[in-house]
């Protein structure tokens, strides 16, 4: 038994170490990491896979309070993005410290392996439960905790705190107002999966989806919206996902299409579609009549969107390619509405990707800036007079989202602002939205609605 579970941590350990030079030396997201590691070690089993991910995330999800297990020179070396740059080598009991710390913090029940790794530590797991029984959150665990690991594993003393969870540079670029520790402790918690449905009879995919023992439960405000917790099934594969009965989407991006709010009969530029998510809602909210042109920069995306148009069936989809200049003389103001959801830092998904929030940095917030502002310009030209455009980004960073669109506004002032009512709450709005996770248990968005004159 225990040598089973001793396989299980060299596992964890080999893809913990690997998940660290793909995200922080070669700039790769984790989930890709991962899955690649996957399939190249294809002896491990769906068990074994789960507890793998599961590790690996929770030391990212909880790395700034980690890396302070750890000696500084240790964790500087880690952090690291030259790619030239070794990783620091380290030791098995360094990185059972970090395993099991991130079990703890994570709150649920700890797997068998922790077994191995306390005894890796020469931590019994009695004082664990001692230290534990009267822990009422992450924090109060840690600072229990963290001082027994922390001795073991050579770290400094420091203090801990909840924005200890963001990066240092992120609070001064939130919009002003925001509760950075609040949104710090939201980061914390995985988020569930929502889906849209995509067909007449919601209540009857509601209940088709039981059937696969999920736990489903309809938004109380979105009618499209439907939340599954504690699945186990690979939604991918069923019968209603195959039919494109519905799809995947998250709600704050389902609000994207409701402030777009495209009608019936309408041509419609859905200018950086990516796999094209909001390009089918758009297109089912239309019912199915009218269009939607989906281009992105990278083709191989749009592969991805006509296959999934074509599974439910829609006619009113096409695609074409786009290079992000502005559109020639011929091609301009053809469309009666435009969205442009921008690439951006995606800062508004670290509670689904934790390893992105550490590779981020404070620069690159005003590159992406600069790039969105020239794709909203260019896109911009597509739009006829009185028509609609509408800019949206899943960023949390004010200088992304009211800063472009100010900026934009002020260059091209035949474009105004467009108020609309909030789609989650029924208020108005002055033609711009942030979303944020606690919301709607949901990523963070942001979105402005303008309109030609």
């Amino acid at each position: 038994m225990f040598e089973r579970m001793k396989a299980q941590a060299r596992a964890v350990n080999v893809a913990l170490l690997a998940v660290f030079q793909g995200v922080w030396r070669e700039n790769r997201p984790a989930d890709r990491v991962l899955n690649l590691f996957f399939r190249e070690h294809r002896q491990y089993g769906s068990q074994d896979r789960r507890l793998v991910s599961e590790s690996v995330f929770a030391v990212f999800r909880w790395w700034g309070l980690l890396r302070k297990l750890i000696p500084a020179a240790q964790t500087a070396g880690l952090e690291c993005h030259e790619a030239a740059a070794p990783l620091p080598e380290l030791t098995e009991t360094e990185l059972a410290g970090l395993l099991l710390g991130g079990w703890l913090l994570e709150e649920k029940p700890l797997p068998e392996v922790v077994a191995v790794w306390c005894d890796r530590l020469d931590v019994e797991p009695a004082e664990l439960e001692e230290k534990l029984a009267d822990v009422d959150n992450y924090l109060s665990m840690a600072i229990k905790m963290f001082p027994l690991l922390r001795r073991k594993l050579g770290g400094g003393s420091a203090q801990l705190k909840t924005l200890d969870l963001l990066p240092e540079w992120v609070p001064a670029r939130l919009p002003d107002g925001l509760d950075a520790a609040n949104l710090a402790q939201w980061c914390q918690r995985r988020p569930p999966m929502w889906l849209r449905a995509q067909c007449h009879d919601i209540d009857a995919l509601a209940s088709s989806l039981d059937r696969y023992d999920l736990s489903v439960k309809r938004h109380p405000v979105l009618p499209a919206a439907i939340r599954v917790d504690g699945y186990r099934v690979n939604l991918f594969t069923i019968a209603e996902f195959r039919g494109g009965l519905f799809e995947v989407q998250d709600v704050a991006s389902q609000c994207i299409g409701l402030v777009a709010a495209p009608k019936t009969g309408e041509r419609w530029w859905d200018a950086c579609a990516g796999a094209g998510g909001k390009t089918l809602q758009m297109a089912d909210l239309m019912q199915r009549k009218g269009t939607v042109v989906a281009s992105d920069i990278r083709g191989y995306k749009l592969d991805d969107l006509r296959l999934r148009a074509r599974r439910a069936g829609f006619p009113n989809i096409t695609t074409k390619e786009w290079d992000g200049k502005a559109l020639r003389k011929k091609q301009q103001e053809k469309y009666d509405g435009v969205l442009v959801d921008a690439p951006c830092t995606c800062s508004g998904t670290w509670r689904r990707n934790p390893d992105a929030r550490w590779t981020l940095t404070s620069p690159e917030v005003s590159e992406m800036a600069a790039l969105q502002l020239n794709i909203l310009t260019h896109a911009a030209t597509g739009v006829k007079h009185d028509g609609v455009l509408v800019y949206s980004t899943c960023s949390l960073f004010a200088e992304e989202n009211t800063g472009v669109v100010e900026r934009f506004l002020s260059e091209n002032p035949d474009f105004v602002l467009d108020p609309f009512l909030h789609p989650l709450s029924g208020k108005q709005c002055d033609g711009t939205m942030q979303i944020y996770p606690w919301d709607s248990d949901c990523d963070a968005m942001f979105v402005a609605r303008m309109h030609r004159k």
